[in-house]
């Protein structure tokens, strides 16, 4: 399965938005197969990174227009480490 991550201009977005667009949305699993792992924020830059293991971009692409964040890139991750251990996608 691919990994994809999002970067997301938001300007203008208190925390209780983020918590209140991000608590309604109960479908983290768009699909069997799309799951949205992570949201970052920097909601005092105006910045968002999200994160999906998904088999299509296209599937992520749906979650972030059903959130209504659009994103300024959308890249597939290559490569990760995460605490201490790295791996290839």
């Amino acid at each position: 399965m691919a990994r994809f991550m999002a970067i997301h201009n938001i300007s203008g977005v208190s925390e209780e938005e983020f918590r209140e667009k991000l608590g309604a949305i109960k479908k983290w699993r768009p699909d069997r197969r799309t799951t949205i792992l992570k949201v970052y924020g920097a909601l005092e830059d105006g910045k968002l990174i999200s994160e999906c293991e998904a088999v299509e971009q296209s599937h992520f692409e749906d979650w972030i227009k059903m959130v209504g964040w659009p994103a300024e890139s959308i890249h597939k991750v290559d490569v990760i480490c995460q605490v201490g251990n790295i791996w290839k996608m």
